[in-house]
C-alpha cells in the first residue's frame, strides 16, 4: 500500500509532481506541506506536525506535536504511515531548501528500509532512493543521469550493466565520488545490483 507524504519544502512545478500521486494513495501532509495540497489537487488523510513552519495550528490537524521533539515532521509522517500498514512511500517537498532537512529525509528512507518498507524522495527532476545488499535497482526516470554513493558506511560494492560506465563488483568509497553522473544506455540490458553495503541512488532528469 502506497503512502504519499507531502512535506513543506519548495515545489516549483505542481504538474510534474502530480505524476507521483495516484487515486487511492494514503496522503499525509506534514506541517507546511498543507500549502501544497490545493495546487496538487489533493486532500490529505492526515495532517500532522508541530506547525511551527506553518505558523498556526489548522482546525483539521489530526496530530499536533511539540516543537521540541526527536522526530522531524516528515519522520512523524513516515511513522504514521507505517502504523497504517503502508509499505511504499513517496516523499514530496522533501528535497532542496534546508540541507539538514534533506539529509533527515534521506535518513527516513533508510528507516523505512529497516522497517520492511521502501520509499523515495522526489522533486520535479530528481529521485533519491536507498538500497541494501542483495537488492536490484530499477531506474525510475527516463533519459538522464544517475549517481551511486555509499550510504551508512565507508563503501558499497555494486555491479552495473547497460550503462555508459559499466562495473563488475566495483567498490565505491565515501571519500571519492566515483559513482557520479553515469547514464543508462540500454534500458533492456540495464542491471544494477548491490553486493555489499548500502547505496544511495540519485536519478536526475536531463534538461
Amino acid at each position: 500500500m502506497k503512502c504519499v507524504i507531502i512535506a513543506g519544502g519548495d515545489i516549483s512545478d505542481y504538474d510534474k509532481m502530480k505524476q507521483y500521486i495516484d487515486e487511492g494513495d494514503y496522503i499525509i501532509a506534514a506541517d507546511s506541506g498543507l500549502r501544497h495540497l490545493a495546487p496538487l489537487g489533493v486532500t490529505c488523510d492526515e495532517l500532522i506536525g508541530d506547525f511551527d513552519s506553518l505558523g498556526y495550528i489548522p482546525d483539521n490537524a489530526t496530530e499536533v506535536y511539540p516543537c521540541e521533539k526527536d522526530d522531524t515532521d516528515a519522520m512523524l509522517a513516515v511513522k504514521h504511515g507505517l502504523l497504517k500498514g503502508m509499505d511504499y512511500f513517496v516523499i514530496l517537498g522533501g528535497l532542496g531548501g534546508r540541507l539538514d532537512h534533506t539529509m533527515a529525509n534521506i535518513a527516513a528512507l533508510e528507516y523505512l528500509r529497516t522497517h520492511g518498507a521502501s520509499g523515495l524522495l522526489a522533486d520535479e527532476n530528481t529521485t533519491v532512493r536507498v538500497f541494501g545488499a542483495g537488492q536490484q535497482v530499477v531506474p525510475l526516470l527516463g533519459e538522464g543521469y544517475f549517481s551511486v554513493f555509499p550510504y551508512g558506511g565507508g563503501s558499497v560494492v555494486v555491479s552495473m550493466s547497460g550503462v555508459q560506465y559499466p562495473a563488475e563488483r566495483l567498490r565505491l568509497h565515501s571519500y571519492f565520488p566515483m559513482g557520479v553522473s553515469n547514464r543508462v544506455t540500454d534500458r533492456a540490458a540495464f542491471a544494477m545490483t548491490i553486493h555489499e553495503g548500502m547505496a544511495l541512488v540519485v536519478e536526475c532528469r536531463m534538461g
